[in-house]
């Protein structure tokens, strides 16, 4: 995996888009860490880029890989690929689904419940 991290541009307002990512997976680098070993949450993009999240939302990839193994484990698709907007209004990483693709019907932002 890269050790390029997600840019995240600051926001002024909900009427200003962040970065937005074609995403196809959500994963965790050592889900179970070891030795010292820190977890860290990714994103790999539909165009093959792979970017380590910041811890700021690590909560949201959790959330998010929660949300998509619920789906599967029903017989729903999958939330992937989909369109999220990423960046940092108000002092806060935040995550949330752009509209017009199939993702997540619900604000996801840092430390909120993904559905």
């Amino acid at each position: 995996m890269d050790d390029i991290e997600l840019d995240l541009p600051s926001v002024a307002s909900s009427h200003t888009a962040g970065r937005i990512l074609e995403i196809g997976a959500v994963g965790l680098r050592n889900p179970l860490p070891v030795n010292g070993e820190r977890t860290q949450a990714y994103v790999s993009c539909v165009d093959g880029t792979t970017l380590r999240l910041p811890d700021s939302l690590q909560g949201w990839a959790m959330q998010t890989l929660a949300a998509n193994y619920d789906l599967r484990a029903t017989g729903l698709p999958s939330l992937f690929p989909c369109r999220f907007e990423f960046g940092i209004r108000d002092g806060a990483a935040y995550a949330v689904p752009v509209s017009g693709h199939r993702s997540l019907h619900t604000r996801v932002a840092a430390g909120q419940p993904a559905v």
